[in-house]
């Protein structure tokens, strides 16, 4: 639609001095879509799902961020049917012990090692949604470099600490398979599939730091989320953003 069309769309003819019209459906539409961009990009607003103070939306991400995520949050799907069983077993544990004096044979070794699965395949998105507990008294205070550095240290720490203990899981994993440890009690399940589940956990979990430093990164360069300019007190908020006046 052209300028022209736009102007004819409104009604009326502006060359011989009669008022415009009121703006159809169609123009509303059209003007939307000039300004703002395709409207399935819009940041979200607050209480969406999906949406993180302090973050970017998603869709403001790289592709490979968001497939990431979206494979960390079906791990967390199958923690949660891990942690469905957990709480099955316990709570018909408890009834079969308590009005029938017998308890379910192996309990206790189901529940600890589905832990491994609830926990490991979980942590990985919890670093992605931002959902852990993060103490950042100080860091509000800090110029925008700093701060950036500090959460790439820390960021760079975790995914060292994860990869370690991923590569450490690795002997343990292939010594419990070489060997067929299985667990004790009546059902003599074997450990490695469990095993394999905290290494594949370590290792997804070191790499969600990396997705973590690239949208930190992002969004310095953005000037968005945390490293959004202060707005100034009893003043009009500065924009932000790489169109920002200054």
């Amino acid at each position: 639609m052209t300028d022209a069309d736009l102007e004819a769309s409104k009604g009326g003819d502006p060359s011989a001095g009669e008022p415009l019209g009121e703006p159809t459906a169609d123009l509303a539409e059209e003007l939307a879509t000039r300004f703002t961009g395709d409207l399935t990009d819009a940041p979200l607003a607050a209480g969406e799902p999906g949406y993180n103070e302090g973050e970017a939306p998603p869709l403001q991400y790289s592709k490979a961020d968001r497939w990431f995520t979206t494979f960390a949050r079906w791990c967390s799907y199958l923690a949660a049917v891990a942690l469905l069983v957990v709480t099955v077993v316990a709570f018909v544990d408890v009834v079969l012990a308590k009005f029938f004096g017998h308890s379910i044979p192996g309990q206790f070794e189901i529940v600890a090692n589905l832990n491994l699965v609830m926990v490991f395949l979980a942590v990985c998105y919890v670093q992605m949604d931002r959902g852990s507990v993060a103490i950042e008294l100080f860091q509000d205070r800090f110029p925008q470099r700093l701060k950036f550095g500090v959460r790439v240290l820390g960021s760079l720490l975790g995914a060292a600490s994860c990869f370690f203990y991923a590569y450490r899981g690795w002997y343990y994993l292939a010594d419990f398979y070489t060997s067929q440890k299985a667990a004790t009690g009546l059902w003599k399940f074997p450990i490695w599939p469990f095993q394999s589940v905290l290494v594949f956990g370590f290792f997804c979990l070191g790499v969600a730091f990396f997705f973590t430093i690239a949208r930190d990164a992002t969004n310095l360069r953005l000037e968005r989320g945390r490293y959004a300019p202060k707005q100034p007190k009893g003043g009009v908020p500065l924009a932000s953003g790489p169109t920002a006046e200054r």
